[in-house]
C-alpha cells in the first residue's frame, strides 16, 4: 500500500522524537550514577569481591551497602560458591537493621530454595526470631492501642520455631527456639489473667472466672495456672459458690500455699514467682557459616536442654478463631522492646485483692 500524504514524515518526526528521549535519558541516568547504560547489565566485581566488601559492611554495622552487594552478587553469580551464604548473611543483615518482615521473607526464600543446606535450620530459627519481633509499625501501634493489639506474629513465630524444633531438634538453634516458644506460651497465658484482674476490679467476677477457666483449658503447662486457681478461688467466694470456692483453695493450699494468707485467704495480684522471666535471655542472632558442620550431626551433652526441648514440643496454642474465645473487652499485655509482653496498663495501679471472707 502506498503511503499518502505526509504520512512518511510523521512518522520520521516521531522517531526522531522517541530517539531524543532515549539518547536524553540514557545521558541523564550516566550524569546521576556515574555509570554507562551498557555496563550496568554486567558484574563490577568479582564473587569474591562482593562476598568480602559484604562482610566488611557487615562487620561496620552498615548494613544497607553490604545487603546490597550481596544482592548484587547472588545476581550476577547465582549458581557461585557465595551465592547460598550470600542469603543467609542478607536474612542477618536485614535482622540487624531492623526490617524483621524482610528477613523473615529472605529466611523463607532459603528454606524454600535450599531445603539440603546445612545450614538450613538457621534459615527456620531466622524466620521464628524476626516474625517474634514482628512490624516495627505494628509495635508502634501495640503500645497507643493495647485492647487491638494484633497477636498475629506471635502465634506465627510460635508455629515457625515449633517447625524448627520438629525438625531438628539437634539444631544448636532447638534450645533457644524451645526457650522462645515457652515464653511466648506463658505470655498468651498471662494476657488471659491481666484481663482477668481487669474484671475483678470492676466486680465483673462471672467474666473473671471465664477467663481464668480459659487458662487451664488451653494453656495447661503454663506458668499462669496457679494464679488461675486464685482467681476461680476468689471469684467465686464473691459469686456466693463458698463449696466451690473451697475447692480451688485446697488445690491452692497443698499445691501453691504461698498463694494464700496464714489465715487461708486468696491473694491477687502479687508478685508471684516469675524470676525466669526477668532473668530470661535469649540467644543472640549471628551470622550462620556454610563452613558449620552440617547441624544434622550435632547432638547435645545436659538433660537441661534437651529436657527444654522435649518440653516446648508439649506446648500448644489455641486457634485464634477457637469457639468460645474470650472477647478483647479488657485491657491485654502489650509487647515490650525485647519482643516480649509485660502487663497492661491496669497492673500499675493494681493493689493487692484479698478475701475477706
Amino acid at each position: 500500500m502506498r503511503p499518502v500524504g505526509n504520512t512518511f514524515i510523521k512518522l520520521s518526526s516521531v522517531t526522531l522524537l522517541a530517539l531524543s528521549v532515549n539518547l536524553v535519558g540514557c545521558q541523564t541516568f550516566k550524569n546521576l550514577t556515574n555509570k554507562n547504560v551498557d555496563t550496568i547489565e554486567t558484574a563490577e566485581k568479582s564473587e569474591q569481591g562482593y562476598y568480602s566488601d559484604a562482610i566488611a559492611q557487615i562487620d561496620k554495622e552498615r548494613y544497607t551497602q553490604a545487603i546490597e552487594d550481596l544482592n548484587n552478587l547472588r545476581t550476577f553469580y547465582p549458581t557461585g560458591q557465595y551465592a547460598e551464604q550470600a542469603l543467609l548473611d542478607i536474612m542477618y543483615a536485614q535482622y540487624a537493621s531492623g526490617t524483621y518482615e524482610t528477613a523473615a521473607a529472605s529466611a523463607e526464600q532459603f528454606i524454600r530454595l535450599y531445603p539440603s543446606n546445612p545450614q538450613v535450620s538457621y534459615a527456620y530459627y531466622v524466620r521464628g526470631v524476626a516474625n517474634m519481633q514482628g512490624s516495627a509499625e505494628g509495635i508502634k501501634l501495640f503500645k497507643t492501642n493495647q485492647a487491638k493489639r494484633d497477636t498475629s506474629y506471635y502465634r506465627l513465630a510460635f508455629a515457625n520455631l515449633q517447625e524448627l524444633i520438629n525438625k531438628y531438634p539437634n539444631s544448636p538453634y532447638a534450645p533457644d527456639a524451645a526457650q522462645r516458644m515457652t515464653f511466648i506460651y506463658n505470655q498468651f497465658a498471662e494476657s488471659e489473667l491481666t484481663a482477668a484482674n481487669w474484671y475483678i476490679k470492676r466486680e465483673a467476677y462471672v467474666a473473671a472466672v471465664n477467663r481464668a477457666k480459659w487458662v487451664f483449658q488451653y494453656y495447661p503447662l503454663s506458668e499462669s495456672v496457679p494464679e488461675a486457681i486464685a482467681i476461680l478461688a476468689y471469684s467465686n467466694q464473691q459469686l456466693g459458690l463458698t463449696d466451690l470456692s473451697q475447692d480451688y483453695k485446697k488445690l491452692l493450699q497443698i499445691n501453691y500455699p504461698n498463694w494464700l494468707t496464714s489465715d487461708g485467704r486468696v491473694k491477687l495480684n502479687t508478685k508471684a514467682d516469675r524470676t525466669w522471666l526477668n532473668k530470661l535471655t535469649f540467644g543472640q542472632l549471628g551470622r550462620a557459616s556454610m563452613k558449620d558442620a552440617s547441624v544434622a550431626d550435632g547432638q547435645y551433652s545436659g538433660a537441661t536442654k534437651t529436657q527444654m526441648i522435649y518440653n516446648a514440643t508439649q506446648l500448644r496454642l489455641p486457634s485464634a478463631n477457637t469457639a468460645g474465645a474470650p472477647n478483647a473487652e479488657a485491657p491485654l499485655a502489650a509487647p515490650t522492646s525485647r519482643g516480649g509482653l509485660r502487663l497492661g496498663e491496669i497492673s500499675k495501679d493494681s493493689a493487692d485483692v484479698n478475701d475477706s471472707n
